[in-house]
This record gives C-alpha cells, structure tokens and sequence, in this order.
C-alpha cells in the first residue's frame, strides 16, 4: 500500500512538472495555447515554436498518468476491505476508464508535435486532444463520487479525502459544457481544461499522502 501512495504523490509532481515544463522553458503557459476559435495556422505555429518543451511535457504527463493507476489499484484494494459493493467496483471501472481517455487524448497531440505540424491536419488533431480529455470527465466523476461516498460512509481512508474527491467529481461534470459552449472559459480549448483537471491532481496527491500516512500494521495489507 505505500507503493500506491508513492505512486500518487510521484505521479502528481510528475503531472504538475509536465503542466508548468511549458513556462519553465518558453516563458509561456497552457493558459497560451490557441483558443477554441483558432485557425489550423495558429495551432501549427504555437506547436512549431515550442515543440521541444511540448513533447518534454507530454511526457512527463504520461509518466504522471501511468502512476495513477497503480495508485487507483491500491485504493481499490483499501475500498474493497469495507465489502464487495457496487461503490468499490465503480470507482474501479471509472478509473480505468478516465485514464484510459487521459492517455487516448495525449496521442493527437504528440502527433501534432511529431509531426512539425500540418495545417490542414492541425484543426482536427487539436480538437481530438481537448474533446477526448473533456470526455474523460464522464469517468472521472463516476469514480470519484463512488470513492467520496463510500470513504464518507465507511471511512476506510481519511474522510478529508472524501471531500476533495466530491470537489473533483463536481467540477468533473461541467466538462461536458465543453461541446456546448463555443467561445470562453468553457469551450473546448477554454481554461476549464486546465483548471478542472487540477482539483483531480490535488485528489491524486492527498490520497497519496493518506496512504503513506497509515499506520504499519496496514500498510501491510
């Protein structure tokens, strides 16, 4: 179990690195990235100057990610000491599947960098990222809000921790307003992608912490 809880804390800091890689390097930010309403010309010169620090990022990212689920799988583990519930298996599946769109979403945009850019394929590479990424809120509220009750109810981990996750859940399902909206915070390429995500990064570190926080005898486990 403090395997899983490195895995949340590590994964988190690698996800933030990959997030911020972008300013650190170009002095710019996810916040600069093209707008909903760009142009295939827009979105292919951003890329072409920050390509570098963008496939550094991505990776990073992916790295993050991928730690996540073995964070997922410990918790799963600790949900499953209060009983076989229909909470605990959700929460599992809805992991799997929001990771699984994460790391779906990442691939067009490591395309559009690998590929130096093509402006009649930029648009649609660009839109696949950010729509597979807004989709991925769909399970990421299933998950979250099974874990935030049944922590709540049973307490197998901290309840503080349920609390975060109900945050994270809720902000989750404004996602969806991304292919409603067209212009603004929330439309597709809009700020909500980066902000909502951030209430699950802080999920992801709090839990870590809970798990490395329990006492020896459960860690054991």
């Amino acid at each position: 179990m403090k395997l899983a809880g490195w895995a949340g804390v590590i994964g988190f800091a690698l996800a933030a690195i990959g997030s911020a890689v972008v300013g650190l390097f170009d002095g710019s930010s996810i916040f600069d990235f093209p707008g909903s309403q760009a142009s295939g010309a827009e979105i292919t010169a951003l890329v072409a100057e920050h390509r570098s620090s963008i496939l550094l990022a991505m990776v990073l990212n992916t790295f993050g990610v991928e730690l996540w689920l073995v964070l997922g799988v410990g918790v799963w583990l600790r949900l499953r000491e209060t009983g076989e519930s229909v909470l605990s298996g959700s929460f599992a599946l809805g992991l799997a599947g929001f990771v699984t769109l994460i790391f779906a979403g990442f691939v067009p945009f490591f395309l559009l960098a690998y590929r130096h850019g093509d402006p009649a394929h930029a648009r649609l590479l660009y839109d696949l990222t950010f729509g597979l990424l807004a989709m991925s809120g769909a399970p990421t509220s299933v998950a979250l809000w099974s874990y935030a009750i049944l922590v709540w109810q049973r307490g197998p981990l901290p309840r503080w921790t349920a609390v975060l996750a109900a945050i994270s859940a809720a902000a989750h399902d404004l996602l969806l307003l991304s292919f409603i909206v067209s212009h603004g915070f929330f439309s597709l390429q809009g700020q909500v992608i980066s902000a909502i995500p951030a209430t699950l990064f802080i999920w992801v570190l709090g839990t870590g912490i809970a798990l490395l926080r329990e006492p020896a005898a459960r860690q054991a486990y």
